[in-house]
């Protein structure tokens, strides 16, 4: 069981920052292809310092490959790839052709399943552990009862513990491509989820507001669970927030863990808390981990970050205002007030508290304002400026086990060092005297000095039985060449293992001729094919990765869109394989030059996310699932400029877009969708 906590850095400060603070591995991507791409991100020389600092101390490094990938790009992912399988433990991947070329080329390179190929059934993952996927990071729908069962057939989970959340299933998400051609998928997702929208029924408006800005998720209370049912890694979100964040969240989940790995009651201190949420914090959920209804996953108020309450005005003046403190607060905090539906933004330059100057309060104190302040309004923490500094000197003590063992002869001396599977060992042909006063355990400690070395010796021997003496000096010279040495090889250090892989990778199996010219589909097929868990054997095509058939379609939402994708899912499918949503004229034609059984999406109700959360539902108030609402009124949502029609199936709700392409390529088989009727079946 690995219990490892992973930490998001979008920098190399970031990842420096993650392992002091005792992450056990960090996440990170590249210039191109993560799903970050607006974030600075590391480039190829960052990539190999953050890699060698983070193998040093004896932890993981993984990188971020998880767009889809264009057929054009293939070749410069393929260098990519080389390069970090050099450098890093593992990739985490979103497209199957790039699955199935790292599969096939780097057979002991690991590869971990995104987030976004949207796992969450029993039939995916143990297909995915079939093809040798070492890790599948879930979807962050799941429930606990459900990761336990997909625990029980034996593949690596990585679970989501804290941080942002998206409305729609990942990788299901098309809305940002559809208003604005960003794609979440390409890495560029605008985040129109935040943004307002009117929910209407009948044509009539109900409610207005963020309806699909989800809060924050926070599992400190489940981490004990989550570790008891086997999880191999718990992920905090966050590349793109800051330092602060990152410290924080590190810090009160390391501690949670440590605590459960020593069989200790969780007490996490209120300090640690505080520094958490007020580093980075919107309105806080459990998520679905234990099926929360609907009115505690989403939030119609700000979506920015909140911080933490503090205090409030209790006297105001022009410039000045009286704050009565409930939690510390310290010069060159961020603050901001908040009135109605006004706020104020500020970094605390001076605190008087009983008419002096203090650098910290956690009293009535007064503050330079911009402005006279209303009575009662609120003051939120929202940086803290002692976090900051305590990340300059900041360590989790937790170096690497070593042992050391000298031996002295007359004229040859050996000095070995195990670390691990490391081990480093050198032979000095010196001529020695015999010591008069001096001691073993002094040699020993001369040589126990780490030269900063994050390792510490639990063994330490040393033979010596002519009782010969060590120069200073030279003793010096020997432990640097030792450790220069140990520093080397533990900054490369990576872990390969074969992984059987059994998929072909021919291109023979490209289909040759054009089986039909077009295909009628109901958008149900495809709506149940990717969320409802139970397998309708009657359906045309792929209900799970592991159900499909050989002449079933393959469904869009496999995020087709290159040349290895095509390979893979020929090794299961001769039936028609739909092309992304996100493939462009350009790319699909490309790829009908290599198979000829390909569909593109022509006309069709384009189901812009797919989402788990019910906006009606929390309208009305429902406690529990199949409130029936929907099945008798007509739901939409609209923006500035567009309506959305809302189809909803077995309580999963999919927001609708209509598209019309009118120049698909003439070489591939046109896919019409028809849009499904709600299912009055569904009700319970």
């Amino acid at each position: 069981m690995v219990n490892e906590l992973l930490a998001p850095a979008g920098n190399l400060e970031a990842v420096k920052i993650a392992i002091s603070y005792g992450a056990d591995a960090v996440y990170c991507a590249g210039k191109r292809f993560g799903a970050r791409s607006y974030i600075n991100n590391l480039s190829e020389e960052e990539i190999i310092e953050a890699a060698h600092f983070v193998h040093l101390h004896g932890k993981k490094i993984y990188i971020t490959l998880n767009t889809l990938i264009y057929e054009e790009e293939m070749e410069e992912v393929k260098s990519y790839i080389d390069f970090l399988y050099q450098h890093v433990d593992a990739l985490i991947v979103q497209d199957f052709g790039v699955v199935h070329y790292l599969r096939t080329h780097y057979p002991d390179f690991p590869v971990h399943i995104s987030t976004q190929c949207s796992i969450h059934n029993e039939e995916d993952a143990a297909f995915l552990k079939k093809i040798g996927v070492s890790r599948i990071v879930l979807a962050r729908e799941l429930s606990l009862e459900e990761i336990k069962k997909i625990k029980k057939l034996g593949v690596e989970l990585e679970v989501f513990i804290h941080g942002a959340l998206c409305f729609c299933y990942s990788g299901m998400c098309y809305l940002s491509f559809y208003k604005g051609g960003r794609s979440g998928n390409r890495g560029s997702c605008a985040q129109p989820c935040r943004q307002s929208y009117s929910l209407l029924e009948d044509g009539k408006p109900l409610t207005n507001g963020p309806l699909f800005s989800m809060k924050d998720l926070n599992t400190i209370n489940e981490i004990r669970t989550l570790l008891s049912l086997g999880v191999s890694s718990l992920k905090i979100e966050g590349r793109a927030k800051s330092l602060e964040y990152l410290a924080s969240a590190v810090k009160v989940y390391r501690k949670i863990i440590d605590d459960y790995n020593q069989g200790k009651k969780q007490e996490v201190p209120e300090q640690m808390i505080d520094d958490l949420l007020s580093s980075y914090s919107r309105e806080m959920t459990k998520g679905y981990l234990n099926e929360e209804s609907n009115k505690d996953i989403t939030t119609a108020n700000s979506v920015k970050h909140q911080g933490i309450l503090i205090g409030e005005v209790i006297e105001s003046y022009p410039k000045q205002a009286k704050i009565r403190l409930s939690k510390e607060l310290c010069l060159l905090d961020g603050v901001r007030f908040v009135f109605g539906k006004e706020e104020l933004g500020l970094t605390v330059t001076r605190i008087i508290e009983n008419g002096s100057l203090v650098k910290k309060s956690d009293r009535t104190i007064i503050l330079d304002v911009e402005k006279k302040l209303p009575i009662g309004a609120k003051l939120y923490k929202t940086s803290s400026q002692r976090v900051e500094q305590e990340m300059k000197t900041y360590h989790y003590q937790n170096p690497q086990e070593a042992s050391l063992e000298v031996r002295l002869e007359e004229n040859h001396q050996t000095i070995l060092i195990q670390v691990g599977d490391i081990s480093i060992s050198q032979r000095f042909d010196l001529t020695l005297e015999k010591a008069i006063s001096v001691k073993d355990e002094a040699i020993l400690s001369q040589f126990s000095k780490t030269n900063g070395l994050p390792i510490v010796y639990r063994s330490k021997t040393i033979h010596n039985e002519g009782g010969y003496y060590l120069p200073i000096p030279i003793l010096n010279k020997m432990r640097s060449s030792l450790l220069e040495e140990l520093k080397g090889k533990l900054e490369t250090r990576l872990m390969r293992e074969k992984i059987p892989y059994p998929f072909l990778d021919d291109d023979s199996l490209f289909i040759k001729e054009k089986k039909q010219e077009e295909i009628f589909l109901s958008c149900s097929d495809i709506y149940r094919g990717l969320i409802n868990p139970k397998v309708e054997k009657k359906q045309s095509f792929a209900l799970h990765l592991a159900e499909i058939g050989n002449d079933s379609i393959v469904s869009p939402y496999f995020g087709i869109a290159n040349s290895e994708a095509i390979k893979f899912f020929r090794n299961i499918s001769k039936g028609c394989l739909i092309l992304s949503y996100e493939s462009s004229y350009e790319n699909a034609a490309r790829l009908a030059e290599i198979d000829s059984n390909l569909g593109y999406l022509v006309e069709y109700p384009e189901p812009l996310m797919v989402a788990k959360h019910c906006p009606v539902g929390k309208y009305y108030g429902a406690k529990n699932k199949h409130c029936g609402k929907c099945k008798s009124h007509y739901y939409e949502v609209k923006d500035q400029n567009r309506s959305y029609h809302l189809h909803f199936h077995d309580c999963t709700m999919f927001l609708l877009g209509k598209k019309v392409e009118q120049n698909a390529p003439s070489s591939l088989v046109k896919v019409h969708l028809q849009e499904a009727k709600t299912d009055k079946s569904d009700i319970e």
